[in-house]
């Protein structure tokens, strides 16, 4: 079993030398999975709660499995071929014997020679009293019955060698923890039953396993007589925390291959290294008790010596180290970068936000908090370089805002910032080296005397031979810089979200709207670019540019105008005629006008023009002023959704006691009161445990108990303040918004 960081008083132990075992042989395997010769199998379990109360909780192994997980994925980015399967207390797989049993079975049956098995359980392990049998407890295992309820490790072994795969590995972070009672200032704990203790016997079974067959690889989190600690400073059990590590490049090699043998040098230096400095600090502090004349001296912690099974496997690839610099990116087949040079476009931001709502794009902005411009050089690489899906064909779009520069060496270049400089040449050069199927590329460089000339040159340089491009180009003035950025975004909220929108049809709208304000569109379409999509079909799972009903009012397009369009109010979708059923709600903006127009005030002093476009997408029929309100603010930039917040209670303080009713209505409510759904609570569970961990359950109903009437805004954010890193407070945030 594993053992919870504790303190006691020091124990005598027959402790191992500091000494790394030899290395094995080595030869490189990398070719074959990072071509997809070869896949990466893993099955992957942590185990914090059990059914059976004597089986003691683990704090952490959920979040070692989770974690575990999270850093294998990053490791094997390169790796077109792999499954991961994983089950753990916070996953959508249960750690029960059924479940892991049957991927295990799916695994083995399925895997073929030339490619890799991984196995990694985190949780207690015990021995059956009677056969002598190590197993391993899952979350429904009885220690009445654990040969019929826990996974049994011979049984594991068995299946591994029937398999026909040449390379297998287990890694195992289990080991119970004695028949000690351990005492200290941080608390006490008793542990019975030493003849449940697995590790000698969990040694002695892998290393007969090893015998019998070459390519078997295993790790153990420690040694005999050893117990696997977690620390709550770490957030993981010791050896699984510096497996994540290793994972993420700390283990890599000169050459970036992360390998098994590496990996196991790596944990075992570090675990060791982790408990001398635990033990040297409290050695000081003993000093100084001891020089008050106290008594109560702070225990040490027993070594933990990470061991390694292995047996003619020769180098064993795990993964690859990736360039730190360049943020490496998520699996998706619609990728996006914005990049807005002058930082201070809401225009921008809003066509951001269309882009990643209603296009399905999984979307990067630039610029951001914390991080130089010189960073967005290594975001426009990752985004070119989005891994190759087999499954459905890539699309990256690429926005870039800034201003043309050229020198006398006909070099042009594109400024952007503070301090970057981006070339043609280099853009030329990125393009070319992409591996995505499908680009579109959209350059808003702010206007000079020669624009015209210059971005035709541009275009040219920058074109493909081969595969699907779009190119779609514009020199605004610097009277009205964001006139095309408006453009861009107004031929878009223009459309239905539930239908399709290709780019020759998005490119005929764009060159119609900027001839009526006299701006030159430079376009490039490669022959076989036609059917790129900016709209998804809505069997991609594209979502709305907003918060709106399945058929939002259309938006009437702005006057004519050779500075910033000024887009109008949209018209009030008109009511259908009385009908018996169903009941037709009137339009919100009738029945809170003033409200509406106070909000739109507010906006346009926000966002500037397009504030009547984003207001009427989210003043939907039947909906209330304080829904307007929630709605607008994922699409607003922070500072200004704080501003919102303040400018808007007032506004929200004059709504009349009940909402507004429909014809053939009759069952008003308060409109302040918002009915939270058993659904909406279960997401709020499921994503507050992915950050905290159980506790999150608790949190949720002592919040609902105590404030019955509150809102799901409110709701999310007092939830929200319970995660402590903001980055995970964010995504938390735009999940449940």
């Amino acid at each position: 079993m594993k053992t919870s960081s504790l303190s006691f008083q020091s124990l005598p132990l027959s402790l191992a030398p500091k000494m790394c075992p030899l290395s094995v042989s080595t030869s490189r395997s990398t070719h074959a999975l990072e071509t997809g010769e070869a896949k990466l199998w893993s099955l992957l379990v942590g185990v914090n709660q059990y059914q059976d109360a004597r089986l003691p909780s683990l704090s952490y192994s959920a979040s070692d499995c989770q974690g575990l997980t999270e850093a294998l994925a990053e490791a094997t980015q390169g790796f077109p071929r792999k499954e991961p399967i994983a089950h753990h207390d916070f996953a959508t797989h249960p750690p029960t014997l059924e479940a892991v049993r049957q991927s295990l079975e799916q695994i083995v049956a399925a895997a073929q020679p030339q490619d890799t098995i991984l196995l990694y359980f985190s949780g207690h392990g015990v021995l059956d009293r009677e056969t002598g049998q190590v197993v391993l407890c899952l979350a429904d295992t009885s220690k009445d019955n654990l040969l019929q309820t826990g996974l049994k490790l011979p049984d594991v072994l068995e299946l591994l060698q029937k398999s026909q795969v040449h390379r297998q590995m287990l890694w195992l972070d289990a080991c119970h923890s004695g028949d000690l009672t351990l005492r200290g200032a941080k608390g006490e704990v008793t542990i019975e039953q030493p003849e449940l203790n697995p590790a000698q016997q969990l040694m002695e079974v892998l290393r007969q396993r090893a015998t019998q067959s070459r390519g078997f690889y295993a790790l153990l989190s420690c040694d005999r007589k050893q117990r696997s600690w977690e620390f709550p400073e770490l957030k993981h059990g010791l050896f699984t925390y510096y497996l994540m590590q290793g994972l993420r490049g700390e283990a890599a090699d000169t050459q970036g291959v992360i390998d098994a043998d590496g990996l196991y040098k790596y944990v075992y230096h570090q675990t060791i290294q982790y408990i001398d400095r635990l033990n040297h600090q409290l050695r000081l502090m003993n000093q100084q008790k001891r020089s008050r004349g106290e008594l109560d001296l702070h225990p040490e912690y027993p070594l933990q010596t990470p061991k390694r099974i292995v047996e003619g496997v020769g180098e064993l690839v795990l993964g690859l180290k990736v360039d730190e610099r360049i943020p490496q990116p998520v699996k998706h087949s619609r990728r996006a970068l914005v990049c807005d040079g002058f930082a201070d476009s809401n225009a921008v931001y809003a066509f951001s936000r269309a882009l990643q709502t209603a296009g399905n794009f999984a979307l990067e902005y630039f610029p951001q908090s914390g991080k130089a411009w010189t960073d967005a050089r290594y975001a426009i690489q990752s985004c070119l370089r989005s891994p190759v899906s087999s499954q459905e064909p890539e699309t990256v779009l690429l926005y870039l805002r800034g201003r043309m520069e050229a020198i006398a060496d006909g070099e042009a270049w594109l400024v952007m910032g503070d301090s970057l400089r981006l070339s043609r040449s280099w853009l030329q050069q990125e393009l070319r080296r992409s591996a995505t199927a499908r680009q579109i590329i959209l350059l808003d460089f702010l206007g000079t005397e020669r624009s015209s000339a210059t971005l035709q040159e541009w275009i040219e340089e920058l074109q493909l031979s081969g595969g699907k491009q779009c190119i779609i180009a514009a020199a605004p003035s610097d009277r009205a810089p964001e006139q095309f950025t408006h453009a861009l975004l107004e031929t878009l909220a223009a459309k239905e979200p539930s239908s399709p929108l290709s780019v020759t049809a998005w490119m005929d709208e764009l060159q119609q709207k900027l001839e009526r304000m006299g701006m030159p569109l430079h376009l490039w379409l490669s022959e076989t670019a036609g059917d790129i999509e900016i709209f998804p079909p809505t069997t991609l799972t594209a979502t709305k540019f907003v918060p709106s009903p399945p058929k939002p009012p259309r938006i009437e397009k702005p006057a004519v105008s050779h500075s910033t369009p000024k887009v109008q109010p949209p018209t009030a979708a008109a009511s259908p005629p009385p009908a018996p059923a169903p009941a037709i709600p009137l339009p919100a903006k009738e029945y809170f006008s003033q409200q509406y127009a106070q909000l739109e005030k507010i906006l346009r002093e926000l966002v500037g023009p397009i504030a009547p476009t984003l207001l009427s997408q989210v003043a939907t029929p039947n909906s209330q002023p304080h829904h307007w309100v929630e709605n607008l603010l994922p699409i607003l930039s922070p500072q200004q959704q704080n501003q919102l917040r303040q400018q808007s209670i007032s506004l929200l303080q004059q709504i009349p006691g009940s909402q507004p009713q429909t014809r053939s209505s009759s069952c008003a409510t308060s409109w302040q009161h918002e009915t939270l759904s058993e659904n909406f609570i279960h997401q709020c569970e499921q994503a507050l445990s992915a950050a905290i961990g159980p506790i999150a359950t608790f949190l949720i109903q002592n919040t609902i108990k105590s404030q019955p009437q509150i809102s799901r805004s409110e709701l999310i954010e007092i939830l929200a303040t319970a995660i402590h890193d903001p980055l995970q407070a964010a995504a938390f945030r735009r999940r449940l918004l």
